[in-house]
């Protein structure tokens, strides 16, 4: 069955139409082949025809639904960022929410940007592979305009449910923590090996004391 978001990313430069099912299903394998071995290999020693084979198909297949691997790599950004925004409200919509702590609610978000870090390293690694050399494609402030908007959910929650911890500056305060504690995260998947030692549980725990600690909200 083929994802009908393979859809999100029809019109984006350098992204051929896929009108069949079978194109779209195409696409879709050369994507995640494409996130794959970008997690192995880094961004720039990924070929085109180690895409396609990854995928199982020709090198012509790859170019007959991307013009090139800039493509296919904008095209990966495009639905992260699209399906970030998304999620991310989601997550703050969820009723659990309610009579939940605000620590309690960022040590969730933590956890959860970990894992989804974690999922899509590849993405990652050939993002900063990318920003190192100056590209201009890459899609930072999509990216920084999540974390924002998090950021200020977050500060809505601790309005309503803890006001004594209000401030003029909360709103920066909150983007600043989460960006920060993103940073932290982003270093630990880039750096897997140095970095083992420490398991996830803990490090989730440890972020959420840090930013309760500067928020000035109790934890959990």
């Amino acid at each position: 069955m083929v994802d009908p978001s393979t859809s999100d990313i029809d019109g984006l430069d350098g992204v051929y139409p896929a009108r069949q099912a079978r194109s779209r299903m195409a696409r879709e394998r050369l994507l995640v082949a494409g996130n794959a071995v970008f997690a192995s290999k880094g961004y720039d020693d990924t070929h085109v025809t180690e895409i396609a084979s990854a995928a199982g198909y020709s090198i012509g297949t790859f170019y007959a639904r991307f013009r090139d691997k800039d493509a296919l790599f904008a095209a990966l950004q495009h639905r992260f960022t699209r399906r970030g925004r998304a999620n991310i409200e989601k997550f703050f919509d969820l009723k659990r929410w309610d009579d939940a702590p605000p620590a309690e609610v960022i040590e969730a978000y933590i956890e959860g940007t970990l894992r989804v870090l974690a999922r899509h390293s590849g993405f990652f690694r050939a993002l900063y592979q990318r920003s190192l050399v100056g590209d201009e494609t890459v899609h930072w402030p999509e990216l920084r305009a999540g974390t924002q908007f998090a950021a200020l959910k977050i500060a809505e929650l601790i309005r309503r449910k803890a006001p004594e911890a209000d401030r003029p500056d909360l709103n920066a305060l909150c983007v600043f923590c989460l960006r920060t504690s993103e940073g932290m995260l982003i270093h630990r998947i880039l750096n897997w090996e140095i970095n083992e030692e420490f398991t996830q549980d803990y490090i989730v725990k440890t972020l959420t004391l840090m930013i309760a600690s500067t928020l000035n909200i109790r934890t959990v």
